[in-house]
């Protein structure tokens, strides 16, 4: 199975929540991050359970590079065809007598 590059995200957190984080998370045998991820996961399927699944469309999904969506991939995919379709400028080629 293929694994989806892992988006990032800079959190702003309280040093003594951070420093709660860290024991929780060396409890669990994981990092804060793993810790972390793990919680909003858990957020999400109960929010999930009691309203209903959230349905992100597949064109605003985030891709396998980066956090670009594919939507945002796949134009600057046509923009990179319409470069190396366009024709060679005949000036390049001009050679002088």
């Amino acid at each position: 199975m293929c694994a989806m590059e892992q988006s990032r995200f800079t959190l702003r957190i309280h040093p003594l929540i951070m420093a709660k984080m860290k024991y929780i998370a060396e409890t669990n045998g994981r990092s804060v991050n793993k810790e972390i991820e793990q919680i909003l996961k858990w957020v999400i399927s109960d929010y999930e359970n009691k309203r209903g699944r959230i349905h992100i469309d597949e064109e605003d999904r985030p891709g396998f590079r980066g956090t670009r969506t594919n939507k945002e991939e796949l134009r600057r995919l046509e923009e990179q065809a319409k470069l190396r379709n366009k024709p060679i400028s005949p000036a390049l080629f001009r050679i002088n007598k």
